[in-house]
């Protein structure tokens, strides 16, 4: 079966002497696994459209277990992500956060316009690093079933209060005078904060990154995001232990 696809190289890791074994991230069969022949050699055709983080388009035909690439040829190479340490290792974490939440061999349209839009940030610095991985930590795990439910209190239905209380198991918020149990964790969250939430999962995916945080709020968003992450994939990503020793 011959197919063409447009997608993002999550992974690339050597395979055999001279090939390039990679994880990509397509449009129309989601997460998919293909290798790219003598791709190590510069001279290769397929060298530059396999490497880590590119956006392309892919030629394939299915071996038996994954994908060969046939043709391929690059779009966007993000470039400026390989300038900065910080924002290298979140995409290298969003990159394996998509592996781990993205669909098999089923269409991810959306997954890859999240993915192409956090990478075009982060390589050209346009907003802070830990704000586009909470927003994307956010918008994936809602994509792959995992909403959360931010629209109100569960108390008393209070849509605004100046303190929030995030419970990450439940995905769900609390209003300061309501609480939550004994047996909960939960994270105070400002206004700013509350609303970065919100805006993260209910906004067009065009808008997405489309807000400024800073301060402590920035911080109580990227603590509740990654917090959430860690409650519904329950594994730990090595990409993530990684970043902590930076932060």
């Amino acid at each position: 079966m011959n197919l063409t696809v447009s997608g993002i190289v999550l992974k690339a890791k050597l395979s055999g002497d001279n090939d390039r074994f990679c994880t990509i991230l397509t449009d129309t069969h989601g997460v998919i696994n293909a290798v790219a022949r003598g791709a190590r050699s510069m001279k290769n055709k397929n060298s530059t459209a396999t490497a880590m983080f590119v956006y392309g388009s892919y030629e394939l035909f299915r071996s038996r277990d994954h994908y060969i690439i046939d043709e391929s040829q690059y779009e966007e190479l993000y470039t400026g992500l390989r300038e900065d340490l910080v924002r290298l290792s979140v995409g290298q974490y969003l990159c394996q956060l998509a592996m781990e939440l993205a669909p098999e061999e089923q269409p991810a349209a959306d997954y890859l316009r999240l993915m192409r839009a956090a990478l075009w940030y982060l390589s050209e610095d346009k907003r802070p690093a830990m704000l586009i991985k909470a927003a994307s930590e956010m918008r994936m795990l809602s994509m792959a079933g995992y909403m959360p439910d931010l629209v109100m209190c569960r108390g008393c239905g209070a849509y605004e209060h100046e303190t929030m209380l995030f419970i990450p198991s439940k995905g769900q918020i609390s209003c300061a005078d309501c609480g939550v149990r004994w047996d909960e964790y939960a994270l105070k969250l400002s206004r700013g904060a509350m609303t970065a939430m919100r805006h993260s999962i209910y906004a067009d995916l065009r808008k997405l990154f489309a807000f400024s945080l800073s301060g402590e709020s920035l911080q109580q968003f990227c603590s509740a995001a990654e917090a959430f992450t860690l409650s519904k994939i329950e594994k730990s990503l090595t990409t993530l232990e990684f970043l902590r020793t930076m932060m």
